[in-house]
């Protein structure tokens, strides 16, 4: 009996020993956890947390590489602004000091009290200034203020806002547009800001520590995107849509290479009052040429067009006698012709310049519904351009659609402003298919190119004999058809243009299209506006467009 007991309690003894070597095991293993997890995954979150509660920041940049055209042109961090940089204590209740201020500023007692009001929880207080006597310059620094130039992230010019985007000034994160898409490559780079330290607690709290400020700067090791963007062309793009009411889109890329030099949307935003536009209804905020579908309208006809050359379908002895207007199959519904006119007799080149419904619905009907998807396919509408931009939509292409509104780009089929000027630009080409490109380059602060964008879609030649004569007829379209107002253009164009059914508020409205080429010998650009619809009035693109083209010679 006396061996079993102690048998008994060896085994306890021994569970036990188990037991709390197995919770010392655990509880070493936590804490070994926590040293790893509080060294390295939240060394640089608590470091930082160190860093505030010890130290003040006065950014003087964005802290975000900088956005260059395509002439290295800098399109933000353009706009600087004299600032001074004042201790609190420096300030508070010191006229002399006070008064040095406004000598070496010209700026008046109220100025200076407003910026000490709003800055209470700081220990240097940021003052904007326009001038400043360079005699006192050195009498400020006795007095540990400093005269600092600070570079603004958007001026105030707002040109190309919907593409560059904006930030979340607080976590200096992209929300929208370039800012976003590339905000990997801009956070965090070209820091230049002032730093604090402070020490000590007074009456109001922690003090700074006097000869702790010194500017910091990570500017050798900045890196900056370049984009194909023409700065100069751009400018003058938005000055004349600047002059249209109705919201509006354009895009212009060059033929050659499918480099995108102009983007503008409208109504436009100011990138640094965001907060004004949250409730608004306008859309301001929207990128329209690449953020918003549209029913591409008579524009989808040369898609319809190509469709028919390339099967066969018809070719250039096609003849059709428009009445009008025609009926929708066996049924009784009528297709109703441009402004119900009748056209006579036309060749193709003529049904094209009259953009007549009537015809290319028996075209439609001669090439077919499946033929016409195939081409949407051949022709890259049926995927996004993939500039580079969040934002971007796709197209909308209904499974089944109405032949009759399939061959006048009418009813559910949707493209972006974008997506049409990528045809255009194959068209224009003479069937070269050009990725659209918006991308350069990563530079350094010397401008030289540290990593160089190519796209990730192929350069692929497509039926150049049918987009030759495609684009002939697009010719004719400017000099006798719907676009004849283009006639007198210097140096002429190719064009199609078209109207838009869709509605707003439960009311038809239209939306004015226009895409081309400029000049028509040996094009340089593939331009598209789209200009829309409003319950008042709806407005033809073809003016837009000839400014445009008058204005890029």
């Amino acid at each position: 009996m006396t061996r079993i007991k102690k048998n008994t309690s060896n085994k306890l003894i021994k569970k036990r020993i188990n037991y709390f070597f197995i919770v010392f095991l655990l509880v070493c293993t936590y804490l070994l956890y926590e040293i790893v997890n509080l060294t390295i995954f939240k060394n640089e979150e608590y470091k930082n947390k160190i860093k505030s509660q010890s130290s003040e920041v006065i950014n003087l940049n964005s802290g975000r590489g900088t956005i260059y055209d395509r002439n290295n042109i800098a399109l933000t961090d353009n706009e600087k602004q004299k600032i001074l940089l004042v201790p609190k204590d420096v300030i508070s209740g010191n006229f002399e000091n006070i008064s040095l201020i406004k000598e070496a500023t010209k700026l008046n007692e109220k100025d200076i009290y407003k910026a000490v009001q709003n800055q209470l929880s700081s220990e240097i207080i940021e003052i904007e200034i326009n001038y400043i006597d360079k005699n006192k310059i050195d009498d400020l620094k006795k007095k540990n203020i400093l005269v600092k130039e600070k570079t603004k992230r958007y001026s105030n010019n707002n040109l190309l806002t919907h593409l560059i985007g904006y930030i979340k000034t607080s976590e200096n994160e992209g929300v929208s547009g370039i800012e976003k898409y590339m905000n990997d490559e801009l956070k965090d780079s070209n820091n230049n800001y002032i730093s604090v330290f402070k020490a000590g607690v007074n009456s109001s709290g922690l003090n700074y520590l006097k000869g702790s400020i010194q500017e910091i700067s990570n500017e050798e090791k900045s890196t900056h995107i370049k984009l194909t963007i023409d700065s100069k062309i751009q400018e003058k793009v938005e000055k004349i849509m600047d002059k249209e009411n109705n919201p509006s889109a354009v895009v212009i890329s060059k033929v050659e290479n499918g480099e995108v030099i102009a983007m503008c949307s409208r109504p436009n935003f100011n990138q640094n009052k965001i907060s004004s536009y949250h409730n608004s209804t306008k859309g301001e905020l929207q990128n329209r040429v690449l953020s918003v579908t549209y029913p591409p309208g008579s524009v989808f006809k040369l898609v319809v067009l190509y469709a028919a050359l390339e099967n066969n379908a018809v070719d250039e002895n096609y003849r059709y006698y428009c009445t009008g207007s025609c009926k929708i199959g066996s049924s009784k519904s009528i297709l109703k012709c441009n402004n119900n006119e009748a056209h006579g007799m036309e060749t193709l080149s003529d049904a094209l310049s009259n953009s007549c419904n009537c015809a290319f619905y028996d075209i439609a009907k001669k090439v077919g519904s499946k033929k016409i998807f195939q081409a949407i396919k051949q022709l890259y509408l049926d995927e996004k351009v993939n500039l580079g931009i969040d934002e971007e939509k796709d197209s909308k292409i209904p499974q089944e659609i109405a032949l009759s509104n399939l061959a006048i780009g009418q009813a559910d089929i949707e493209f972006t402003p974008l997506q049409i000027n990528q045809l255009t630009q194959i068209i224009s080409n003479n069937g070269t298919y050009m990725p659209l490109k918006l991308y350069d380059s990563i530079i350094d602060n010397n401008k030289n190119s540290i990593k160089t964008y190519k796209t990730n879609k192929k350069t692929e030649i497509i039926a150049p004999y049918t987009m030759t004569k495609i684009k002939e007829m697009m010719m004719q379209v400017s000099k006798v058809g719907t676009a004849k107002t283009l006639v007198d253009l210097d140096g002429g164009c190719g064009v199609k243009t078209g109207t838009a059914q869709s509605s707003l508020n439960g009311k038809k409205i239209s939306h004015g299209w226009i895409t081309g080429f400029y000049p028509e010998i040996n094009p340089k650009y593939a331009i598209t506006v789209i200009i829309e619809g409003t319950e008042k009035e709806s407005k033809s693109a073809i003016p837009i467009f000839k400014e445009i083209c008058e204005n890029l010679k």
